[in-house]
């Protein structure tokens, strides 16, 4: 596998980091301590909507195959993409805590 040009490596990393920003404006929403005005609610409805058609998304393009493997990654069903999607939907806290010292021990 070649290595990605510095300008496609560049698009990769606004990309990753619009997503961010994009998820940061929802946490900031839900963890805010004033009262939600009238547009906080329509903001968060819209928030909590996009991102359930996201991981709906996701889970469907993710499906079983017939022949038992996931249609996209061609590994056995259920594969990583739906795992990992169960365990952030289920037990987010415990996955966030994992993905916060993944993250530590790549930096270090």
């Amino acid at each position: 596998m070649s290595t990605p040009s510095p300008l496609l490596t560049d698009a990769f990393n606004l990309l990753g980091y619009d997503l961010y920003v994009h998820l940061s404006a929802a946490d900031s929403l839900a963890t805010q301590n004033a009262e939600w005005s009238a547009d906080d609610m329509a903001r968060a409805r819209d928030l909590i909507s996009d991102l359930v058609i996201v991981i709906r998304g996701l889970l469907v393009e993710h499906r079983r195959q017939i022949s038992g493997d996931c249609q996209v990654c061609a590994s056995a069903w259920p594969c990583p993409v739906v795992t990992t999607i169960h365990a952030f939907v289920k037990d987010p806290h415990r996955q966030f805590v994992a993905l916060a010292f993944r993250a530590r021990d790549e930096e270090g």
